[in-house]
C-alpha cells in the first residue's frame, strides 16, 4: 500500500506552505506595524504633524509641535499601547495556537511524504483547518477593535488634553496583511491535500490488477 509520485508530491508542497505559515505569524508578531496612523493637532494642523505605528504588544509614536519631532515607545507593560487589553491579547492568543498548528503541519506532510506506505492526510488537513480558523479569529478580533475604537483614535489621554487627534487617519498596517497571507496559505494547503485525498491512482490499486495479470500469465504456462 504505497503512495505513488503524485500525491507525495502534492503533500509536501503543503509542508513549504506550513513553513511560510510559521514564517508569516512570527513575522506578525513580532513585527509593529499592525497599524499605521497620522495625526494633527486640532488647533493648530498646518503646523503640527504626527506618526503613530504599532503591533500586539509594542509601536512608536513621533509628534511635531511645529517645533521638532519628539518620539515616544508605546508597550504594553507601560500601559501605553492604544488598543485595549483583550483585542491583543485576543489576537496574540490565537496566532499562537495557529503557530502551534503550522508547525505540527510541517512535522505532518514531512512524515506523510517520506513515509513508504498509506498515511491517512487527514490530521494534516485538521492542522492546516486550525491554522485557518484561528489566523481568521485574530484577524476578527483585531478588525473588531480597529473599527469600533482604533481608527477613530490611537492617541493618549495626554495627546487628546493637547487637541492632538487621529480621527480617520488609521490604516490596517503589513502586519496585518501578512497574517492574511497565512491564512491564505493554509487554504492552498488544504486545497492540495483535498486533491492527494481525491486522486485514487494508489500503488496499492494497481498493485492487484498487476498480480492477477501475472497470476494469469503463469497459469498459461
Amino acid at each position: 500500500m504505497k503512495l505513488n509520485l503524485f500525491k507525495r508530491s502534492m503533500i509536501f508542497a503543503t509542508f513549504f506552505g506550513s513553513c511560510l505559515c510559521i514564517a508569516l505569524i512570527v513575522a506578525s508578531l513580532g513585527t509593529t506595524h499592525w497599524v499605521d496612523a497620522r495625526a494633527r493637532r486640532l488647533s493648530n494642523p498646518t503646523e503640527s504633524e504626527g506618526r503613530i505605528s504599532f503591533g500586539l504588544f509594542e509601536g512608536r509614536k513621533e509628534l511635531n509641535f511645529a517645533y521638532g519631532w519628539r518620539n515616544y515607545d508605546l508597550s504594553v507593560k507601560a500601559g501605553t499601547h492604544p488598543a485595549r487589553r483583550w483585542s491583543w491579547c485576543g489576537t496574540a492568543a490565537q496566532l499562537a495556537v495557529a503557530l502551534a498548528a503550522s508547525g505540527g503541519a510541517c512535522v505532518l506532510a514531512a512524515l506523510g511524504s517520506a513515509a513508504r506506505n498509506r498515511c491517512s492526510p487527514k490530521p494534516l488537513l485538521i492542522c492546516n483547518c486550525a491554522i485557518i480558523l484561528f489566523t481568521m479569529g485574530a484577524m476578527s478580533v483585531w478588525l473588531t477593535e480597529f473599527f469600533l475604537r482604533l481608527q477613530h483614535n490611537v492617541m493618549s489621554d495626554e495627546d487628546l488634553a493637547n487637541t492632538w487627534s487621529s480621527d480617520s487617519t488609521a490604516d490596517l498596517g503589513l502586519s496585518f496583511w501578512l497574517v492574511v497571507t497565512a491564512c491564505i496559505s493554509a487554504f492552498v494547503n488544504n486545497v492540495c491535500i483535498l486533491i492527494a485525498m481525491a486522486d485514487g491512482r494508489d500503488a496499492d490499486t494497481i498493485a492487484p490488477a498487476l498480480e492477477e495479470k501475472v497470476n494469469g500469465a503463469i497459469m498459461l504456462y
